[in-house]
């Protein structure tokens, strides 16, 4: 029998090593090995990653509160909205050149 706090321990192992292995790499600059670094997350963490970088690329929020179980978009929705901040700044933006654009004219 396994002990419930094993899959935590070993994903944390798992992001150390990555993390000591980039660190120790002399092969590159202190910004790439930034760039490569892992956060220190909590395995329950990948959910909500997963979640949020499917709803930041524009993918069906339909489709990702599906693949994470809940019954209503609208719930994925609540919980994750941050993940869309990018692209309501994305949909100001355009809507700001549209606009000026048109005025200029």
């Amino acid at each position: 029998m396994m002990c419930p706090d094993s899959p935590y321990q070993k994903f944390k192992s798992v992001i150390t090593m990555h993390n000591e292995k980039i660190m120790n790499d002399d092969k590159l600059s202190p910004k790439q090995k930034t760039t490569l670094l892992l956060p220190d997350i909590p395995l329950h963490g990948l959910r909500h990653t997963s979640a949020t970088l499917l709803l930041s690329e524009k993918m069906d929020p339909v489709t990702v509160a599906s693949r994470l179980g809940h019954a209503k978009a609208s719930t994925t929705l609540d919980i994750y909205a941050h993940a869309l901040e990018k692209n309501d700044k994305a949909a100001s933006d355009t809507l700001d050149h549209l606009l000026t654009r048109k005025q200029a004219q």
